[in-house]
């Protein structure tokens, strides 16, 4: 019993371990890189209706979905150095997204980031992208 709770623990340290290891530290932007970023223009679109033609593309229950909508903000958002370190910038959206799962039961609230330029979206940041941002 103690050999596979060790095992367990292991497996949990490895795992913390890897997720470091592949978001990296992402460092903060020079004063230069602030002053000279381009967040585009300010959103004109129906913003609401592009995040849930997203998710009802990718959610296994769509017509179940409850959202929670933030109001568009400037945001830079840099990747982890593993992917390249690239700065984002552009007009975020926070949505909240509780939809139900294959068991029919709904997985709760949880946060996902939309990253808009030129009423576009560049970046879409999934909820454990954003727990990490948070944490730091």
């Amino acid at each position: 019993m103690s050999t596979q709770r060790n095992k367990g623990i292991i497996i949990i340290l490895g795992l913390s371990l890897s997720i470091l290891f592949f978001t990296g530290c992402a460092t903060m932007p020079t004063q230069k890189e602030l002053t000279n970023l381009d967040y585009g223009i300010p959103l004109t679109i129906d913003y609401k209706t592009v995040i849930k033609n997203y998710f009802e593309k990718v959610l296994f229950d769509p017509y179940s979905v409850h959202y929670r909508f933030g109001i568009p903000q400037r945001y830079w958002y840099r990747e982890a150095p593993l992917f390249g370190g690239k700065l984002h910038s552009g007009y975020m959206v926070f949505v909240g997204v509780n939809a139900k799962n294959r068991m029919g039961g709904y997985t709760g609230m949880k946060e996902h980031g939309f990253l808009f330029k030129n009423n576009q979206i560049i970046k879409i940041l999934q909820p454990e992208e954003i727990s990490l941002m948070k944490s730091r």
